[in-house]
């Protein structure tokens, strides 16, 4: 018998596969922990799934952050490579006139042009490419970031001050709820949006949107405050 929220169970699942290689083992463990405790039981809510889902992403944050920031300063041009001396002379071409041209790979593949340029083997041949080309990528990023050991951990240390900071001001916009009870819960709501944000399956929360809600509410209390 499934369970009654399968379909987010099942993307917690993903979501935990899809972590960044250098995740701590730790984090891993504490997340197929998890998600097996709440597979195994029929009344875990909704609710429980999404916390579980925030509080793995929240961890992950600073390695994910630092992991991109390791290796994504030349990834499109390394992709592109990789992918090229995939490909058969006349099909390298084509891609290589859109690539030169500043279009990126996957804009190309995702474009009305891919169709009309290539033939559906020609495509096939392509997508393939990418496939594998990305898992080099992957492999390489691994190695790099074994490899500047001490910079990937000066980045986790950084990224997990910001996960901090960050977390500090979604509890400020908490904070300013207590202020007026007419508003209440739509702070509330907005605060607990911003920190649903750090599931594994959803955008990270910013510091522009953050600051722009606390602004938002600040003007409204003071002026609720000179009407009180």
């Amino acid at each position: 018998m499934s369970h009654p929220h399968e379909y987010l169970l099942q993307e917690f699942k993903i979501s935990i596969d899809k972590l960044v290689p250098l995740t701590p083992p730790v984090v891993l463990e504490e997340a197929n922990k998890i998600y097996d405790e709440l597979s195994a039981n029929p009344g875990a809510t909704e609710k429980q799934i999404k916390q579980a889902l925030i509080l793995i992403g929240r961890k992950e944050y600073p390695y994910r952050k630092a992991y991109v920031e390791l290796c994504a300063q030349d990834e499109e041009k390394r992709l592109q490579a990789e992918i090229l001396k995939r490909l058969d002379g006349t099909i390298a071409e084509k891609v290589k006139h859109m690539v030169d041209s500043g279009v990126h790979v996957q804009d190309y593949v995702n474009s009305k042009l891919f169709e009309r340029d290539l033939e559906a083997t020609e495509r096939y041949q392509v997508e393939q490419a990418i496939l594998l080309a990305h898992d080099v990528l992957n492999k390489q990023c691994d190695e790099r970031a074994k490899e500047r050991q001490q910079n990937f951990e000066d980045l986790v240390a950084r990224w997990k001050q910001e996960e901090e900071r960050l977390q500090q001001m979604i509890d400020q916009l908490k904070g300013m709820a207590e202020r007026d009870m007419t508003y209440a819960d739509e702070i509330l709501g907005k605060a607990e949006q911003f920190e649903e944000g750090w599931s594994i399956v959803e955008r990270d929360p910013t510091e522009e949107e953050i600051k722009q809600e606390i602004a938002h509410w600040t003007t409204i209390l003071e002026e609720a405050d000179e009407l009180g």
